[in-house]
């Protein structure tokens, strides 16, 4: 079966559990796979007390990203919102309420969505960073067949107010490299994961965010990145 996912032909299984997720994606003329998913690699004796749908959507994605590394793109683990035609991706360690911030901005602006809510997948295209939705998005389901350009990108913390700021390279770099997947990448895709991540650096704004799980931390992750003043002061 193929789909098409972040602007490129992927051919999966048409048996297991990834098809039903990737019914959105699906392509319904033949072409070249970029990427083909293989699920013969799918290691279910290694994990016995894990389900087979589980493994399934573990090894898909993983054999997706190191796939995805060699187009010159990468995915990130975080909640990727859409709002007035840019993407905002919020990332963390499991727990930090990624899901629910995100959620939030849909309750609290109109026409905000969400696109990923797991692993949307990141490339840069004429210049243009773009975050796509994919199948990998979690036990949600969120996820939404469409790209939208990358305004920034924030990494939460909980904390006793909403307060957010603006990061160096440096403190950029030890946080994404902590939200993307570094175990079992060969040399050659190792590098490709830095490469991306140097050009992230050097085109996208980075901020770290303590939080609390109401909508003034919307207003204050918004007013922060939006790249565009005037929808600032709109909001105000």
């Amino acid at each position: 079966m193929l789909c098409r996912i972040a602007d490129l032909t992927v051919e999966i299984p048409s048996d297991g559990s990834l098809a039903p997720r990737c019914k959105d994606y699906m392509l319904d003329t033949d072409q070249k796979p970029d990427i083909i998913i293989d699920d013969s690699l799918y290691p279910y004796e290694k994990f016995p007390q894990y389900s087979k749908e589980a493994v399934e959507y573990t090894h898909s994605g993983l054999q997706f990203y190191r796939e995805l590394l060699d187009i010159g793109g990468m995915m990130l683990h975080s909640s990727a919102v859409e709002y007035n035609g840019y993407a905002y991706l919020f990332s963390g360690p499991s727990g930090m309420g990624k899901s629910t911030h995100t959620g939030l901005w849909c309750r609290t602006f109109k026409g905000a969505r969400v696109i990923n809510d797991d692993k949307p997948a990141l490339r840069k295209i004429d210049g243009v960073w773009y975050a796509y939705g994919t199948p990998w998005s979690g036990k949600s389901f969120l996820n939404v067949n469409t790209k939208v350009k990358v305004a920034g990108i924030c990494f939460l913390e909980r904390g006793d107010e909403n307060r957010i700021r603006k990061l160096s390279k440096r403190e950029a770099l030890v946080n994404i490299i902590a939200q993307t997947t570094r175990k079992k990448l060969t040399e050659i895709r190792m590098d490709a994961m830095l490469s991306c991540v140097g050009k992230l650096l050097e085109d996208i704004p980075f901020f770290e965010m303590e939080c609390l799980p109401d909508t003034d931390a919307v207003y204050t992750a918004y007013k922060a990145m939006c790249p565009n003043s005037k929808e600032k002061n709109d909001e105000n």
